[in-house]
């Protein structure tokens, strides 16, 4: 009875071991995972980030901001930050990496691509913001660092 019970055992573990496969996530998938999550992740200064442009510390001028980002639509909202960022709209990754998005709109970090390195629930996005065509110096031009938690 005792031998019947161990092959019975062994036939389940054998059966429950044959169910279907998870077909692995593609890089851009995992990226997605990673930024954004299943229902979109808030990102905000808290009491650890900061911005930064040209390596001096800006974050006085930015208070309160935030970053949404929706993986399933591709979407974005922000606040505290008017100046630099649009309110709201779409986002998308540059090249096959999946380490840079752009943002879409016509505010200086729209169109522009945005380096991004997640850890754990800090995220640091990257870029540079160009001088304005004709050469009109504008006072948001120069390179950005911006540290957020949440996610």
């Amino acid at each position: 009875m005792n031998k019947l019970y161990s092959f019975l055992f062994l036939c389940f573990i054998c059966l429950a071991s044959c169910g279907e496969k998870e077909t692995p996530k593609t890089p851009e998938e995992q990226a997605l995972e990673k930024l954004s999550g299943d229902l979109g992740f808030n990102y905000t200064l808290g009491t650890t980030g900061y911005v930064k442009r040209n390596q001096v510390d800006e974050t006085r001028f930015y208070p309160g901001l935030s970053i949404r980002l929706q993986g399933t639509t591709k979407s974005y909202t922000t606040t505290g930050a008017t100046d630099l960022f649009e309110s709201s709209g779409n986002w998308e990754f540059v090249g096959t990496n999946f380490d840079k998005i752009r943002l879409t709109g016509s505010k200086p970090a729209s169109q522009v691509d945005i380096s991004y390195t997640k850890t754990g629930k800090d995220l640091i996005l990257v870029f540079s913001v160009p001088t304005p065509p004709g050469g009109r110096v504008a006072s948001l031009t120069g390179s950005y660092e911006i540290k957020l938690t949440g996610g």
